[in-house]
């Protein structure tokens, strides 16, 4: 589910290092040409250099007379000519970018407490893999923030490995938990040798010689990939659950979990324990809903809200009960397989 986010974001954002219309514009290149620093009218934030701020000047006075002359908003280098709020270049996405850094961050402390009450090794490393999840995720969405609060070349880098690294992430924790790696020790050392491996190549070459071609298809490998793992153990999760569905309705194990997620899907009138076992598919329709505006992007509202910030916001949503649904299912687990959490 993860992986289906990140992955339309990697998708979409090489065209920021396309040219675009506005760059060529004649009067465009003129405003830059005749740019004082000095004769700006606002004063301006340190972070931004000289250059930065008379291409923000002269985008925003290019845009301001094609809106007098009713003429469409043209893109500037791949993006739209947002206006800076408090110094930040994108203010909304910069904002739902740090409001998905929380929601991961919250989520944090239930994974740990589970985590700790779990006497088996094996439902602890399994645990640890979700824990890292969440840990990686707190770093890439921090480094998205940067990279709306201000574009330069060392936050946009930032932004494409740490959503590799969250994708990587993703596909970990799912192979670990379809085919019980956590049980098998040997194969979840080799496995995650391999993607350490994986990432730090991916790195080096991208270090080397920056690739949007490479980095776009080998994210859609991972991610895909993950994703189909993920389809194959909702369907596996779905069937068990319904198979056994008086002893697991009737379970005191799993009442706190079931109850958690009922009290969340209550705010969408779907408070049915039948429906726990379909909370994957859910949160994957508001991503859908999100990726339909990221396809059919348009200007940003007042400057300020384009359909990639609105796509930051569609994240933010599905973390509020994906983890609480992954705890859910791990005791379903320990229920099938007749482990007793330890109190």
């Amino acid at each position: 589910m993860k992986s289906l986010a990140v992955l339309l974001l990697l998708v979409t954002l090489p065209c920021i290092a396309l040219a675009s219309v506005g760059d060529n514009l004649p009067e465009f290149q003129a405003c830059l040409h005749q740019c004082d620093c000095m004769s700006l009218p606002l004063p301006q934030p340190f972070v931004w250099s000289c250059l930065a701020n008379c291409n923000y000047h002269c985008q925003q006075n290019i845009t301001d007379q094609r809106e007098a002359r009713g003429l469409d908003m043209v893109q500037f280098y791949g993006k739209w000519p947002f206006v800076r709020v408090f110094g930040v270049q994108e203010f909304f996405s910069t904002v739902f970018s740090l409001a998905n850094l929380y929601v991961n961050y919250g989520n944090i402390t239930p994974i740990y407490r589970q985590y700790r009450r779990n006497s088996a090794l094996d439902f602890q490393i399994m645990y640890g893999q979700y824990l890292f999840l969440l840990a990686i995720s707190c770093v890439g969405w921090t480094f998205s923030s940067l990279f709306h609060f201000k574009d330069t070349p060392a936050t946009e880098t930032l932004d494409y490995f740490g959503a590799f690294a969250i994708i990587l992430c993703n596909l970990n924790v799912i192979v670990v938990r379809v085919f019980r790696l956590f049980r098998h020790r040997r194969a979840l050392y080799g496995w995650h040798l391999g993607l350490i491996t994986l990432y730090v190549f991916h790195v080096t070459k991208l270090k080397r010689k920056w690739d949007y071609a490479y980095n776009t298809q080998i994210n859609m490998a991972v991610g895909v990939t993950a994703m189909v793992l993920w389809c194959y153990h909702l369907w596996r999760t779905y069937r068990a659950y319904h198979r056994s569905y008086v002893i697991y309705n009737n379970s005191i194990q799993l009442l706190p979990h079931e109850t958690k997620l009922l009290q969340k899907l209550s705010y969408v009138s779907l408070s049915n324990t039948s429906v726990i076992p379909l909370v994957p598919i859910l949160n994957n329709l508001v991503l859908i809903g999100g990726i339909s505006l990221e396809v059919n992007d348009f200007p940003p509202i007042q400057r300020l809200i384009d359909a990639h910030a609105l796509w930051h916001l569609f994240t933010i949503f599905p973390s509020f009960i994906w983890f609480d649904w992954n705890i859910w299912d791990l005791e379903m687990l320990k229920i099938t397989e007749g482990h007793v959490l330890k109190e």
